[in-house]
């Protein structure tokens, strides 16, 4: 399952959540970004940013997967930020998925064991482990389950539990809202057959979109002559009003769809949380739509 993508928006939304994590309180306020290191051609997964500028930065590496390289390659990115930025303090933070991933390659390892947090190791599933002993509906807890329940069954039996722990959190809303897009990308992952509202039906009570006007419009057009135009339109209007962005944002996007898959994306609408949901919605269709 993809991980890395998801791991930075859960986490660049709280990161006080990672530094919970790896075990230590900061002694300021931290945002995520992502840079790109020129002379490597690659992104970090994530640099955390303090307000204050005499205070640590910390280079952050997300492994899901078995790499003999991955201490080597934060120590890198450390000391290319530090040869851009002499004069800041720079640390890391090595987050693995599983304990079983760190090979605790040397000499790096050993700066795990310096009491000033200069070189910190997460392992994910042992945090998660012990933060749901203490709290079973803490809202990450939640979250996670799409990614490490193994049991389908227990899946679907579930999900509509564990999305109501994040969704009646008490986290602000933009937070609560990339855990519950999280949440729906790995419960898509999980059940790849079913269709992106079938998905989202075993833990969304939805609202009935058949009984809006736009809604209405939209099918009596559909009925009527399928007119993809003004079908586009509407729900460009929907999307527009939902994200509380602007129509000239989303029409472009919709000119490649058919009249049927912008139906199914009206349909799909009130299901979706952010903007990202939608978009993302729109290049899989795309994807189909190009490979028939």
């Amino acid at each position: 399952m993809k991980t890395d993508k998801e791991l930075y928006k859960l986490f660049s939304s709280c990161p006080q959540l990672l530094f919970e994590a790896a075990n230590f309180k900061p002694d300021d306020k931290y945002s995520m970004v992502s840079i790109t290191f020129k002379e490597f051609e690659r992104r970090t997964d994530g640099l955390l940013e303090p307000v204050s500028d005499d205070k640590p930065v910390y280079l952050v590496e997300f492994q899901a997967y078995w790499d003999n390289t991955v201490y080597h390659r934060l120590i890198m990115e450390m000391a290319a930020y530090g040869k851009e930025n002499p004069k800041r303090d720079i640390r890391g933070i090595l987050v693995f998925t599983n304990k079983n991933l760190d090979l605790k390659t040397l000499p790096w390892h050993e700066l795990t064991k310096s009491d000033k947090n200069i070189f910190k190791v997460v392992y994910l599933e042992t945090f998660l482990d012990d933060l749901e002993k203490k709290n079973p509906d803490h809202p990450l807890v939640s979250t996670f389950k799409p990614y490490r329940e193994k049991d389908k069954k227990i899946l679907k039996q579930k999900a509509r539990h564990w999305y109501h722990n994040i969704n009646s959190s008490s986290l602000p809303k933009p937070v609560k809202e990339s855990f519950e897009t999280v949440f729906t990308r790995w419960m898509q992952e999980r059940f790849v057959n079913l269709s992106y509202k079938e998905v989202t039906q075993m833990f969304v009570k939805l609202t009935p979109l058949e009984e809006t006007r736009s809604y209405k419009e939209l099918v009596t057009l559909g009925e009527k002559s399928g007119e993809k135009k003004a079908a586009g339109k509407i729900v460009a209007r929907i999307m527009a009003k939902k994200f509380d962005t602007k129509i000239q944002r989303i029409s472009p996007r919709l000119r490649p769809l058919q009249t049927k898959d912008i139906m199914d994306l009206g349909d799909s609408l009130l299901a979706m949380n952010t903007f990202e949901d939608a978009l993302r919605w729109i290049n899989e269709r795309k994807k189909v739509i190009q490979g028939t």
